[in-house]
């Protein structure tokens, strides 16, 4: 049977046993436990705040990708603006430098005209003073000053006018 000093004792050295691990050991694990528990909570948390940064940071990197792709495609648009605006106006300038060109090779060839019939009236006027001389030193028929007239004519027909007429 049972002994009951046997199981008093037992049962005694059972319960310091309870008290000395509770005290001792339970304590020490369980707070070692909650530490342990704690830290890793901690660690999860820092780890969440870490995940959500870097997810910040990847969507600010995104944006920024989105906005510099934006700046640059406005930068070659402004570039294409440039250069068909300076496009323009080189060929505006040649235009005009062209219209000028053409103002004054026009001027001077008015004023070659002019110096030209000038000296087709100088010569005209000097073969005039000799015919009028021959006919003054020699009198004339009808039949010569009428060969003198044509001979006057096909001198003039034979110097190239250029179609300054």
């Amino acid at each position: 049977m049972i002994d009951p000093q046997l199981l008093l004792s037992q049962t005694v050295n059972f319960l310091i046993l309870v008290f000395l691990l509770q005290r001792f050991l339970y304590k020490p694990v369980r707070k070692f436990l909650d530490d342990r528990t704690a830290i890793i909570e901690n660690q999860l948390k820092s780890a969440k705040d870490q995940q959500e940064a870097a997810e910040n940071m990847r969507l600010d990197f995104e944006a920024k990708l989105v906005e510099g792709k934006t700046q640059a495609k406005e930068y070659l648009e402004q570039a294409m603006r440039r250069s068909e605006q300076m496009h323009e106006e080189l060929v505006e300038k040649a235009k005009q430098e062209a219209a000028t060109i053409q103002k004054r090779s026009l001027e001077e060839l008015a004023r070659e005209k002019e110096k030209v019939r000038y000296e087709l009236k100088e010569d005209v006027i000097q073969l005039s003073f000799a015919i009028a001389s021959k006919i003054m030193k020699e009198s004339l028929d009808q039949q010569k000053h009428q060969d003198l007239i044509k001979e006057a004519i096909a001198k003039i027909d034979q110097q190239d006018l250029g179609g300054l007429q």
